[in-house]
């Protein structure tokens, strides 16, 4: 069944790289990113495809923001807003490249460790990372599973369980045993932008496309629509319910998993990743790499950091 599917998947494969950045491998190797990290640089190439921001989060260690964009991987001082490019290199058995402009991580461990996926700065290894890992803050990754055949968007850590979306399978990919083996799920029709996991059900998905919302109450076996809107952000914090971000910039809280949802607040720009900080707090990143923060529910948002 998975090779039917990545036969579908790769005759989309234009497509999916177009979604992905079509120009990732063109230029010196590193893209700009050092001089996106420049004074008065943005983080971000918005003339260049989306996605623009690829992932968000905090180094539980030292509070750093971690950020990851179209120019590069960034670590942010939470107190003084000091911006440090990672130069991040990836190895496959004997072969090496740069990687880190277009990284999809997740901080796992107590920030003892990074994992993620993406697609390498150069040609020198495939095209589709597959599952990595690194131990050194992002400096040194190894490849550990599907190395050129999965580009995992998102990963999700909940219930001792690894979660991440695939978009060569246009599938859910769920590990329980740290990512050595994967049970794959199907998800509906459209690239999944965005998803999240029930805090008390490890079987409860929401996932979102550039225009749908579904819900999966039995480990991605089957999805049901629950309502349209535009380049929906999602996350679920461990209390609370869910939080959307639409891309007008309109905030929604649900607390019956996706049935109902409540308008609870609104930010200025485009709302790209939503994550929960350790202290309860939720954190945004914008399309243009300016991070937010609400310590009420979603309400009201304030810059912790601009580009």
């Amino acid at each position: 069944m998975r090779r039917t599917r990545t036969a579908l998947a790769l005759v989309a494969v234009g497509a999916l790289l177009t979604g992905c950045g079509s120009d990732r491998l063109s230029g010196p190797e590193g893209g700009g990113a050092s001089q996106a990290a420049g004074a008065g640089n943005r983080l971000v190439d918005l003339e260049q495809q989306p996605p623009y921001v690829n992932s968000l989060g905090v180094d539980p260690r030292t509070e750093d923001l971690l950020l990851s964009t179209n120019r590069g991987f960034f670590r942010i001082d939470r107190d003084g807003g000091k911006v440090t490019e990672i130069s991040g290199t990836v190895r496959a058995g004997s072969r090496s490249a740069p990687v880190g402009t277009f990284l999809s991580f997740l901080a796992v461990d107590d920030g003892e460790r990074l994992i993620g996926s993406g697609h390498p700065d150069t040609q020198a290894l495939p095209e589709f990372l597959g599952f990595i890992a690194s131990t050194d803050g992002g400096e040194s990754w190894k490849s550990l599973a599907r190395l050129g055949e999965a580009d995992l968007h998102k990963l999700v850590v909940r219930h001792d369980r690894l979660y991440a979306y695939d978009a060569v399978l246009a599938a859910m990919l769920i590990s329980d045993d740290d990512g050595s083996t994967f049970k794959e799920r199907f998800t509906p029709r459209g690239l999944v932008i965005d998803f999240v996991v029930d805090p008390q059900d490890p079987e409860t998905i929401v996932a979102a496309t550039e225009d749908q919302l579904y819900r999966s109450t039995d480990d991605g076996g089957t999805w049901r629509a629950l309502l349209t809107g535009i380049g929906m952000r999602l996350d679920w914090p461990a209390r609370g319910g869910i939080v959307r971000a639409d891309r007008d910039g309109t905030v929604f809280r649900s607390t019956d998993r996706g049935t109902t949802w409540k308008k609870v607040g609104s930010v200025q720009g485009e709302p790209y990743k939503i994550v929960e900080d350790r202290d309860g707090a939720l954190l945004m990143a914008l399309a243009d790499a300016t991070i937010l923060r609400s310590t009420d529910g979603a309400r009201t948002w304030t810059p912790i950091f601009r580009p």
